[in-house]
């Protein structure tokens, strides 16, 4: 239950083995490459980055085609319910099928069929959203019995279409009837505004203007062969063909969905790809001879010099010493029980600690399965969480899945515990016998929750104490560790001792005035 010792490795071999070494690194796993291509001191000693290799733009190009066809089957995939989806898991290759089953792969018809599909999907969708538009343009004309070719001005004639507010129509009317020559026809309300059909001749088309001026008049204008009703349902019978067309589409790419699995295999072989040219990265070379340099677990020195014997006999070198403590390079590995292991996402989530360091995912454990115990405190929702969490570990999982689900099926047994203390079986359903009851006893829960609190927070400057003495700073625990136990405990002391007139109560008071000029200065 610790932070696993590591060893600080180099690497030498020929440089004509850069891919397969490269490969036997992925294939192993468990180690940790660094990035010597900004080593300016390697460098300057006359080494040289590798290149990106050219394929790794193909590759990249591939990738984002898979991502999209991926994404866009995945769309149509026939939904299966929660317990069949668990069922059918994940698909599970070792690296060694992932890259032979994926490299034999080719995807290129199914991504050109795809894309073909995807491109006339969205062209008939486009075509559909432009032909609404236009519709709605339409509509406020459609009770007009005229096309825009029959309205067309002539020598003696001009026609104006467009709208005004339809709260001024009346009044905007008797205005115009004032006008000899010139009629309106209001075609429709819609949307608040009153669109309109003016005729007037061109000896009264100045004074028509003004009236329309002074009224907001917006000149909206249409194109039509025939009349807007016509116009709207021929565009309609349009849209009700292309969406037809869509139904075709859709079916044609159900019928790819049976080679999701194939793509999403060839995804996960060009990511791995990807991540070997970007290891490449990370290697320095002479003319003949790559330098890789890394770390691996002190445990897996021999394992890893045996794979590399037998894989490259007699063709590398390699310099192997352990890891200095304190580097702020040397990658953390967390070695704990099945039990704490779950708990080490919370570890990660804040901060991990440094190499040479403590691991406090064995502390921080227990506080945050108590705690969580102590929000639940039932034990019905204690056992359905148990028992729903064992039933779902029972399937296909991923490992961060499967870690997340073990993660709660441990804290469903802390919200057990506390039901068993509360004396709660959902909220009450069933009599129990009650320990504490946080309805009357709630100071009891209140100094319980102090208490704990206090212990967990004496426990962390405890351990940072621990490290820095550790370490020969002992001056630096005093004044960052044991300042703080004289503000704490002299203050706690202060406070109880008030309470029940114990004596001495001014010497925590001392003490924590002295803590608090300790950590000041």
């Amino acid at each position: 239950m610790a932070i696993a010792n590591m060893h600080h490795f180099k690497l030498y071999s020929m440089k004509s083995l850069t891919n397969e070494m490269l490969e036997f690194l992925q294939e192993y796993g468990d180690v940790h490459i660094r990035n010597l291509s900004e080593d300016s001191e390697l460098l300057d000693m006359g080494l040289e980055y590798l290149s990106e290799p050219k394929e790794i733009i193909d590759i990249k190009d591939e990738i984002n085609e898979l991502e999209s066809a991926i994404k866009l089957l995945s769309r149509y995939k026939e939904k299966v319910g929660a317990i069949d989806s668990l069922k059918q898991g994940n698909m599970n290759y070792t690296f060694e099928e992932l890259m032979e089953k994926g490299s034999k792969l080719n995807v290129s018809e199914i991504l050109n069929n795809i894309e073909l599909l995807h491109t006339k999907l969205e062209s008939e969708e486009s075509e559909i959203t432009n032909i609404r538009h236009e519709i709605e343009e339409l509509r406020p004309w459609k009770n007009l019995k005229l096309s825009s070719n029959e309205l067309k001005d002539t020598k003696n004639l001009r026609f104006i279409t467009g709208y005004i507010i339809s709260l001024q129509f009346d009044s905007f009317r008797d205005e115009i009837k004032k006008l000899e020559y010139t009629q309106v026809e209001k075609v429709d309300d819609y949307d608040g505004n009153s669109y309109i059909l003016a005729i007037t001749t061109k000896d009264e088309e100045l004074e028509l203007e003004e009236i329309l001026r002074r009224y907001s008049f917006f000149a909206s204008d249409f194109y039509t062969e025939s009349p807007p009703a016509q116009e709207i349902k021929h565009k309609e019978n349009a849209i009700r063909e292309y969406k037809d067309d869509i139904k075709i589409i859709k079916e044609d790419l159900k019928k790819n969905v049976d080679d999701l699995d194939k793509l999403k295999l060839r995804y996960e072989y060009l990511n791995q790809m990807i991540r070997r040219y970007e290891t490449s990265n990370r290697v320095l070379s002479t003319k003949r001879v790559n330098f890789i340099d890394g770390y691996i677990k002190s445990s897996e020195i021999q394992k890893f010099q045996n794979e590399l014997d037998k894989k490259f006999p007699n063709e590398y070198y390699i310099e192997l010493e352990p890891a200095k403590e304190g580097d702020d390079e040397v990658p953390i590995v967390l070695e704990n029980n099945k039990i704490i292991s779950t708990f080490e996402p919370l570890t990660e989530m804040y901060a991990m600690p440094r190499y040479g360091g403590i691991d406090p995912t064995i502390f921080l454990a227990p506080f945050y399965w108590m705690f969580f115990g102590m929000m639940i405190a039932d034990i019905g929702f204690g056992l359905m969480l148990v028992i729903g969490t064992w039933f779902i570990l029972r399937f296909n999982l991923s490992d961060s899945m499967r870690q997340n689900i073990k993660f709660f099926h441990y804290l469903g047994y802390a919200g057990i515990l506390w039901g068993v203390i509360y004396g709660s079986f959902f909220g009450g359903i069933i009599p129990l016998p009650v320990f504490i009851d946080p309805a009357s006893d709630y100071m009891t829960v209140l100094i319980l929750s102090l208490v704990l609190g206090g212990f967990h927070m004496f426990l962390g400057l405890a351990l940072s104490g621990y490290m820095l003495i550790s370490k020969g700073k002992t001056i630096d625990a005093f004044f960052d560790v044991f300042s703080w136990y004289m503000v704490l405990i002299g203050a706690i002391y202060w406070v109880v001792a008030g309470l029940l007139n114990l004596p001495f109560a001014n010497i925590g008071l001392y003490s924590m005035i002295a803590g608090m000029i300790i950590i000041v200065l």
